[in-house]
């Protein structure tokens, strides 16, 4: 109970943190990119929807004009046919235009302007002119009862002949005819208008006169208000955005030839009114007027110099881009929390049984491995790693029992080695200097070996005024090595007792390293015998270093090391020795020890320092060991170190 209760406190563990923070993290970032996602589509849509309106606007518009236009051009094609077959009679001219006028209601009026004098009675401007009585535009009953005005509207201050749209109607051919732009007639009716004009011909196909029909725009400006309300009304504009104004959400013109306004509510910049201008048609394309942003969609209406132009405020376009962004937004809000808590709560449960583990570990670690393990309901991966904990477990007991065993056989063998240690190095010469009453001798010598016990060798005594030494290495380390050691040097003192021939000695030695070596191990060896008296060294090397003998090498026979052949006659040399002259003996591992990259010592080095040290024997060996150390630094010995020097100074 007391372990639950521990349990329950660590419910806030660092690693239920560390990874509910990182599934919030990666699902935040897996929102985002999806929001991102949801909201640039959207945003496509939205502008794919907007184009879409924009079309459908400038069809249903259009669609109304060319119409209006086709019945205009069939009313006019009737009418001046009547009229060419009345140009005998001015008077039936008038009879055919009003006719004509009267089937039409949303004619303002209508007008025939001849050529000049072409009737010698009307004089040089004659332009009859039908409309109804003092502009008014309204009909009652069936149109019969209408009071229609007759005049004559051409003059010198009318003079039709110089205008534009008087020019472009004798240019026409026979049945065509063109749509002015709206121009206001105080003439005619009185208003703003725009006139239909065609040519009228005489039966011998000469041109007499301009026909023109005077339309009423007003249905042209209601039906662009009745656009836009309907737009504004199903996109709710005035309820869903308060940084959109209503006016400049949508607004729809007209424009005539020259860019000025026929109907609608906003006007252009110069800069947007000549591209639309210089463009038949612009699907949707965004720009900045008045420093707000729009994006324009516009369609040059056929016939006509007319251009129709839809805007729509950037706001209105992107409308519910930006209300589904928000809600969006807000869900995922919501529902990070929701699962931050559902997280939370979730990975608590799922790791808490780690944390029964992780305290029934730490038990363990304590030494207390007879910790019980808590027991889980699910056999998932947290209850295979609490069975892989418990083999630990029964592993680690039986392994501290073996450690326990394995350190004390440890122990007794490190004392062992010790021993075998003292033993071995009490078998060497180690008290300098030797022989303290003589003068003519000196001696010094150090051994250390790479393992706790070595295979290097060296021994000197003296016998009938004559020093016998050796040094020598055995093949391999370790306790192997240090007992083929012991038995060399014992030998040697046996042999060397008997005889003062280092041949002699060599090859006696040889023979009984011979005898029984079963596992092929040698010794390399070198014997001096140095007669005191005369400075006659007598010496054999078997397969040994070479000495230095006053910084020279000394000339050495090839020889096999002792161990290899029993039957190998090894040769015997000698060289006299001055007085005051040191002979330097050493191991392979002086010359061969390796720095951090395994670079040798070698034979010059050694060679350096013998030149540069002139003094005893004991101070020429300090110095090379010196040297040694500061070349390998901090690399571990491979190899046994043995030097030996003598200085002979018989007077």
């Amino acid at each position: 109970m007391q372990m639950k209760n521990v349990l329950f406190k660590k419910k806030e563990s660092k690693l239920s943190r560390r990874i509910t923070w990182r599934v919030i993290l990666i699902m935040a970032v897996f929102n985002l990119f999806i929001f991102g996602v949801v909201l640039l589509s959207d945003f496509a849509l939205a502008e794919i929807q907007s184009q879409m309106r924009a079309q459908h606007i400038i069809y249903n518009i259009d669609g109304k004009l060319v119409t209006m236009f086709k019945t205009v051009e069939i009313a006019t094609i009737n009418n001046v046919a009547e009229i060419e077959a009345n140009l005998d009679n001015p008077a039936k001219v008038y009879d055919a235009l009003e006719h004509e006028f009267r089937l039409n209601d949303r004619y303002v009026g209508c007008a025939v302007a001849f050529e000049p004098n072409y009737y010698a009675s009307q004089g040089k401007w004659f332009e009859p002119y039908v409309s109804f009585l003092n502009g008014s535009n309204e009909r009652t009953g069936n149109g019969e009862d209408t009071q229609i005005e007759r005049k004559q509207i051409g003059s010198a201050l009318h003079d039709y002949f110089s205008q534009e749209w008087y020019a472009k109607g004798l240019d026409l051919e026979k049945g065509k005819g063109y749509l002015t732009d709206p121009y206001h007639d105080k003439e005619g009716g009185g208003r703003f208008l725009c006139s239909y004009v065609s040519p009228v011909f005489e039966r011998n196909g000469r041109k007499v006169a301009v026909y023109s029909i005077d339309l009423n725009l007003d249905w042209l400006v209601n039906t662009i208000i009745s656009e836009e309300n309907k737009i504004k009304k199903l996109e709710s504009v005035e309820n869903e955005s308060d940084s959109i104004d209503e006016d400049n959400a949508l607004f729809i013109q007209i424009l005539d030839s020259k860019g000025r306004k026929i109907a609608g509510s906003e006007d252009f910049d110069e800069k947007t009114l000549q591209n639309i201008l210089k463009k038949d048609s612009i699907e949707f394309e965004k720009i900045k007027m008045k420093g707000t942003t729009y994006f324009i969609s516009s369609k040059r209406i056929a016939n006509t110099g007319w251009t129709l132009v839809v805007a729509q405020h950037i706001d209105f376009v992107f409308l519910y881009g930006y209300a589904l962004g928000i809600i969006v937004i807000f869900f995922m809000i919501v529902g990070c929390i929701v699962m931050f808590f559902y997280t939370r709560h979730s990975i608590r449960r799922a790791t808490k049984p780690l944390g029964f583990l992780s305290d029934s570990a730490q038990e363990v670690a304590k030494g207390n491995f007879d910790t019980e393990l808590p027991t889980f309901k699910y056999q998932d991966e947290i209850a295979r790693l609490r069975d892989s904990f418990g083999t630990m477990q029964q592993s680690l007991k039986g392994y501290v029992e073996e450690l326990k065993e394995s350190t004390a056989l440890k122990a007794s063998i490190e004392s062992e080695l010790n021993v075998a240690h003292g033993i071995q190095m009490s078998m060497l010469p180690k008290t300098f200097p030797p022989f303290p009453n003589r003068d003519d001798i000196e001696v010094y010598a150090i051994q250390n070996p790479a393992k706790a016990v070595g295979g290097d060798l060296y021994d000197f005594f003296i016998r009938d005024e004559k020093l016998f030494f050796c040094i020598g290495d055995v093949s391999g380390k370790g306790v192997p090595a240090s007992l083929v050691m012991a038995v060399t040097r014992t030998l040697f003192r046996n042999v060397a007792a008997h005889t003062a021939k280092p041949g002699h000695i060599v090859e006696t030695m040889n023979m009984s390293i011979c005898e029984g070596n079963e596992e092929n191990m040698f010794v390399t060896l070198f014997v001096g015998v140095l007669d005191l008296s005369t400075g006659l060294l007598r010496y054999c090397n078997a397969g040994h270093e070479a000495p230095y003998v006053q910084g020279v090498l000394l000339p050495c026979n090839p020889n096999l090391p002792i161990g290899v052949m029993p039957e190998w006659k090894y040769i015997e040399q000698e060289v006299m020795i001055a007085s005051n002259t040191t002979i330097f003996l050493y191991t392979d591992g002086l010359t061969e020890a390796e720095n951090v990259v395994y670079e040798q010592f070698g034979e010059s080095r050694t060679t350096s320092v013998i030149h540069a040290t002139k003094n005893s024997p004991q101070e020429l060996i300090d110095a090379m060991a010196d040297a040694v150390h500061q070349f390998i630094g901090e690399t571990e010995q491979s190899d046994d170190l043995t030097m030996l020097a003598i200085k002979y100074m018989n007077a």
